[in-house]
């Protein structure tokens, strides 16, 4: 049973790993050749009835674009919760309530932030504010690691 557990955990340790390695690097790749198609890999270009390979290109960028909208849903829930966390947490903040994990608060600090960043850049130019979170969302492991 504990031989188990130790090799269900090395397995999320090198998921995780993977994840933080891969997913930033492929949000970079993905908004660079969003930006300029004329780097696309010849591989996509190409047509689906010569080869099969085609078809295993678009299914992994298809795989990549669902783990990243999956962490663009959950960089947008914490960024849209933390004001909601920080007003319910503000008589602790005060002095007034209960105990306050410093932790938690920095966390949703950032988070507060970020939105606020995300918001003035939107602000300024959506497609640039746009761009802005598509990259935080792909860097979105590596940023939840640090931060918390």
């Amino acid at each position: 049973m504990a031989a188990e557990s130790v090799l269900g955990a090395v397995r999320v340790s090198l998921v995780r790993r993977w994840l933080e390695v891969l997913l930033p690097v492929y949000t970079v790749g993905c908004v660079f050749v969003w930006f300029h198609q004329e780097y696309m890999p010849a591989l996509l270009a190409r047509g689906m009835s010569e080869s099969p390979l085609p078809w295993f290109g678009w299914a992994l960028v298809g795989a990549m674009t669902g783990i990243l909208a999956l962490w663009g849903l959950i960089v947008a829930f914490f960024l849209m919760y933390s004001p909601l966390y920080l007003l319910g947490r503000l008589p602790m903040l005060l002095g007034r309530g209960a105990w306050v994990d410093r932790r938690e608060l920095s966390f949703y600090a950032c988070c507060f932030v970020l939105l606020v960043a995300l918001c003035a850049v939107c602000y300024w130019d959506g497609w640039t504010g746009l761009t802005t979170f598509i990259l935080v969302s792909g860097c979105g492991p590596v940023f939840w690691r640090y931060l918390v």
